[in-house]
């Protein structure tokens, strides 16, 4: 009888290691297009979170599937990842369309997207609707993200 607990035990911990927090892809995302390795820790970490079914993690895969498309040199390829990419991050803005999270990733995809690709429609709509949300977003450390965010990113920074 006394194993029963230990088997349970092993269990619990084995599914728990692969649980991924939004804090993760957040410090993730911070560096994720630095290079092609931290593209590909991104997208396996969001990869994992698709288990959970909340808008935000099915918007960061997006964006990760997105940025995976920047690493890639063949050009139907590179069309494809990002297409799936946008279609994903879009779909997650319609299920909630008020999640200012969504519209950060989205802004930070567009504002980075090359012209060509074509989407880049809510850059200015996506702008302002973190500068007037970003003060009252919640959690605290949400904030504070979105904030950092604002203060780094070139279509906040540059005139």
């Amino acid at each position: 009888m006394k194993i029963l607990p230990i088997i349970f035990t092993s269990i619990f911990l084995f599914f728990s290691n692969d649980i991924v927090t939004v804090e993760e892809i957040r410090d993730s995302y911070k560096y994720c297009n630095a290079s092609k390795e931290k593209a590909d820790q991104f997208y396996t970490l969001t990869e994992k979170a698709m288990q959970n079914e909340d808008a935000v993690f099915k918007g960061y895969h997006g964006a990760a599937l997105a940025l995976k498309a920047s690493f890639v040199w063949n050009p139907f390829t590179k069309l494809s990842y990002f297409n799936k990419g946008k279609k994903m991050i879009d779909e997650a803005i319609a299920s909630d369309p008020g999640n200012i999270e969504l519209r950060m990733i989205r802004l930070s995809i567009q504002s980075n997207a090359p012209k060509i690709a074509g989407y880049y429609k809510n850059i200015d709509e996506d702008k302002m609707f973190l500068i007037e949300n970003v003060e009252s977003s919640s959690p605290l450390e949400l904030k504070k993200y979105i904030k950092g965010y604002i203060s780094h990113a070139p279509i906040f920074t540059k005139p």
